[in-house]
């Protein structure tokens, strides 16, 4: 019985292991494409970005 609970939580354990590995590449490969995205991105935005809002430009007006 305990040799069953050992085998259990050893195969637990390596296959937290290997999983946590796993998503770690595929992050990273994740984090690069979306590097190139932003990149490409950046190059074809101009002007003033959504977040930010609406530019108006402001004329001065002269006080008599």
């Amino acid at each position: 019985m305990t040799l069953l609970i050992r085998i259990i939580l050893i195969s637990l354990i390596i296959y937290l292991i290997i999983r946590s590995f796993i998503r770690y590449w595929a992050e990273a490969d994740n984090t690069t494409q979306k590097a190139e995205r932003e990149n490409k991105n950046q190059k074809t935005k101009k002007g003033v970005p959504k977040e930010i809002g609406e530019y108006v430009e402001y004329e001065e007006l002269k006080k008599k």
